[in-house]
């Protein structure tokens, strides 16, 4: 039986001078490969642009987040000269009842009695200055310390679901899993949980690009994995406030957020401080 023959295509070039005419052969295969080749380039070309596009979008949204935070830090900074003013305020007013009661310290909390025991008559202008300040210096603890503790979720819920809870170290090998694994879009904003200030920001081995910002000194909460980080050592925090966009960096499998909560040293589980 007769073998087929192979297909080939040949290129002649004929020079002009009339020397010898050469002839080249080339395989199919050979070309279909060449055509592949080019393709694939076209491909990655295109899948480069798209990449670059998203890299600037998620660069100018950085930015804007960046001058947000600026403005939000301008503010903390008015709030803390109003709060230096009112310590102030508060050792004028010891020092005048220090001197009016004859070294005798009256306690703020008998401000409200001794404007209703004194007859209406007797209550002068100083007096009503001494409850006004008594009124701005009442503890405010209670909104303060809630401010402080982790209670929002750093990845809104239509925005990122749960992929991995949390679970405590047990046995030997001291295996488990400190905090919840939020799957997002990458770029997606990463919120503070609570009010504080910025104690890390920046890249570990293991969590990538991660920012850990401490409240008050009880609680810790530690945002890893991301792909841009939009605040920085020893900025101040607002709870609500952008801090970074979910990323894929470090030891990752895809792009999600890596999320803790440290009370006092030790890890805690972020759903039963969180809202369902």
């Amino acid at each position: 039986m007769a073998k087929r023959p192979r297909r080939q295509l040949s290129v002649l070039i004929i020079p002009d001078d009339g020397t010898q005419t050469r002839e080249f052969k080339l395989e199919y295969w050979l070309l279909h490969a060449f055509v592949g080749v080019q393709v694939l380039l076209l491909c990655l070309v295109c899948l480069g642009g798209v990449f670059f596009w998203r890299s600037l979008q998620w660069e100018g949204e950085a930015l804007r987040l960046r001058h947000d935070n600026q403005l939000t830090r301008a503010e903390l900074e008015r709030v803390d000269d109003l709060a230096a003013t009112l310590t102030r305020m508060k050792l004028v007013d010891q020092q005048l009842r220090t001197m009016l009661s004859h070294a005798t310290r009256i306690d703020p909390a008998a401000y409200s009695l001794l404007a209703d025991s004194r007859p209406a008559e007797a209550t002068s202008a100083f007096e009503q200055q001494r409850v006004t300040v008594r009124q701005a210096t009442m503890p405010q603890s209670s909104s303060t310390d809630q401010r402080g503790v982790p209670s929002i979720w750093p990845v809104t819920r239509s925005s990122g679901w749960v992929t991995r809870g949390f679970q405590p170290e047990e046995g030997v090998l001291l295996d488990g899993h400190p905090g919840l694994d939020i799957a997002a879009a990458e770029g997606t904003v990463i919120l503070a949980a609570a009010d504080g200030r910025v104690v890390f920001s920046g890249e570990d081995e293991t969590l990538g690009l991660i920012v850990a910002v401490d409240h008050f000194g009880v609680y810790m909460t530690r945002y890893a994995h991301n792909a841009a980080l939009i605040v920085e050592v020893g900025e101040r925090v607002r709870k609500g406030q952008p801090i970074a966009l979910v990323g894929n960096t470090g030891q990752s499998t895809g792009p999600h957020l890596h999320f803790e909560i440290w009370e006092r040293g030790s890890p805690r589980d972020p759903l039963a401080y969180l809202p369902e």
